[in-house]
């Protein structure tokens, strides 16, 4: 979908290609999720680890879209996210209660997950402005953070701030989380 923005990335002299998921990718994916941290695979929580709620939750009716950014010197996944379009349903009377006026053609959750070797980086930067680039030409005017951000993430906070989210309000789930969103 994206046609005028650069595939590639450069980090300590690799070269970073960005992508959608593909099923062909399936097994690298299983290898990315399978080497990060308890701390890391703890943040980001979509589907399950295994090959067979991977392939479930792709075969699900919602529309969604995944996204990697592969290193082109070994094949490996850097980093992994995902986007919804609409919002998820268990969340709408919060979001609701916030005052946002939910739209299921024009609103899109998202799921990012960066390699713990590749955080601090700039990596995950790069990859949602190709994300955010390829959202818009799909219609989508607003992106909320998939079940939030836990407030003890200081990084990833300072993170979606850069990227232009604002905090909607806190909720409680094993811990305080914070909503976030974009519009554009």
């Amino acid at each position: 979908m994206v046609s005028c923005w650069p595939f590639f990335y450069f980090v300590h002299m690799e070269t970073i290609h960005f992508d959608w998921f593909k099923s062909g990718d399936l097994d690298a994916l299983l290898d990315y999720l399978t080497h990060l941290s308890p701390a890391t695979r703890k943040r980001f929580g979509p589907h399950a680890y295994d090959k067979a709620s991977i392939e479930a939750f792709y075969t699900q009716p919602f529309e969604v879209w995944a996204y990697l950014a592969k290193s082109l010197k070994d094949d490996r996944i850097a980093a992994y996210a995902i986007v919804k379009r609409g919002f998820l349903e268990h969340d709408r009377p919060r979001l609701e209660a916030y005052g946002l006026s939910l739209n299921q053609y024009t609103d899109c959750t998202f799921a990012p997950s960066v390699a713990d070797a590749w955080q601090g980086q700039g990596l995950g930067g790069q990859l949602f402005d190709f994300i955010q680039q390829d959202v818009r030409v799909r219609g989508m005017q607003r992106m909320i953070l998939w079940g939030g951000v836990q407030a003890s993430n200081v990084a990833a906070l300072r993170f979606y701030e850069k990227m232009g989210f604002r905090v909607l309000g806190a909720f409680d789930y094993e811990g305080e989380n914070w909503d976030m969103v974009k519009e554009w």
